[in-house]
């Protein structure tokens, strides 16, 4: 007979996110190419940095502690972050939860790609959070080019259409 088991779901914060914005400045300043902040990591963890420097990129990983808990049922969205660049809601497809990047998910986990800039101690000094000031930071992984796939990238039409609406109104892309 075939063992079996499972490592109970058990979450501690490994740290937090440290920007001094409010909310919506962190909403504004991701309009305009991301935010620059700190990853403050726990002093019980602070070992786990070691060997970090000199990494051009981290992956972080974290809680969406802002999230409504009632919205964790939904699983139908629209991108309703685009609407800070202008679009409208008629404008946006009603996509599933998996397909984006919002919040409202049945576990709010992010993922951000951010540049390091520099590291004192267990302070991570970044670029390009898209995170709320005291958002929980659940890990941090070196980034590295394994996480790039080989071939080229490809996306729905629905995407690429708002790719090119953004094109259209901002001059650039986005990201949706």
């Amino acid at each position: 007979m075939r063992r079996s088991w499972r490592t109970p779901i058990e979450i501690d914060p490994i740290g937090y996110v440290k920007v001094g914005l409010s909310d919506d400045e962190v909403r504004e300043a991701w309009a305009e190419g991301g935010v620059e902040g700190f990853i403050e990591v726990k002093e019980e963890y602070s070992e786990g940095l070691e060997g970090i420097d000199g990494f051009s990129h981290l992956l972080i990983i974290a809680w969406f502690d802002r999230a409504v808990p009632w919205h964790r049922k939904v699983l139908k969205v629209k991108p309703r972050r685009l609407l800070m660049y202008g679009f409208t809601l008629d404008e946006l497809p009603l996509i599933g939860v998996f397909a984006s990047d919002s919040p409202d998910r049945p576990n709010p986990i992010g993922v951000d790609v951010v540049r390091l800039i520099g590291r004192k101690g267990r302070m991570l000094k970044v670029k390009g959070l898209d995170f709320f000031d005291g958002t929980p930071v659940l890990d941090i992984k070196a980034f590295t080019e394994e996480y790039i796939p080989g071939e080229s990238i490809k996306h729905p039409e629905w995407y690429d259409r708002l790719e090119e609406m953004s094109i259209k109104k901002l001059g650039r892309r986005i990201g949706i």
